[in-house]
């Protein structure tokens, strides 16, 4: 009757790969239990990616703006309750207000907004990624003209937009404002 059981514990072990993964079947035949010594678990060891030297903040140059923000645009496609996706907008128009703050004095119009954005993975270039940006070139548009009223600001005609999008490991927004 032992060996019986324990010809059956075997034959479940394999079918179910568990000798093979490291697990224990319990029983005397195991390979497992006959040398404890040379047991060794399976060891994953985690890839260290380098953290990208990244500075928040804006840089002024010669008629140039750059705004970087530690902000997560997503596609309007996303399925996600109403409340996290007005949360989402309120964060990113209140970040880009007080970075455009001591700024919005110095540009005038004409001028051309580029809109970065870095994520893990692209969006689709034609449709998403500038509806993705559209929060933030509204306020950025807004802080600029002084007109903030709901979707005014950016129909101005001195205003011209691009955007593009680039692999990063990191989350973030890049927002080149030149005049």
């Amino acid at each position: 009757m032992d060996r019986a059981a324990t010809e059956i514990g075997k034959r479940y072990a394999r079918s179910c790969n568990l000798i093979q993964y490291g697990f224990n079947s319990g029983f005397k035949g195991s390979p497992l239990i006959q040398n404890d010594k040379n047991v060794k678990s399976p060891k994953r060891s985690k890839k260290i990616e380098p953290e990208p030297n990244l500075e928040f903040g804006a840089i002024l140059g010669n008629r140039q703006l750059i705004l970087t923000l530690p902000l997560r645009t997503q596609s309007p496609n996303m399925c996600e309750p109403w409340q996290k996706r007005h949360a989402r907008h309120k964060e990113q128009k209140r970040a880009v207000m007080f970075a455009m703050i001591p700024y919005r004095q110095i540009i005038t119009m004409p001028c051309t907004i580029k809109c970065i954005r870095f994520a893990k993975k692209e969006i689709d270039k034609h449709d998403n990624l500038p509806m993705s940006f559209k929060n933030l070139v509204d306020c950025v548009a807004a802080e600029i003209t002084g007109d903030h009223r709901p979707g005014l600001a950016d129909s101005n005609k001195g205003f011209t937009f691009q955007y593009d999008q680039v692999k990063s490991k990191k989350y973030y927004v890049k927002i080149e404002i030149s005049w």
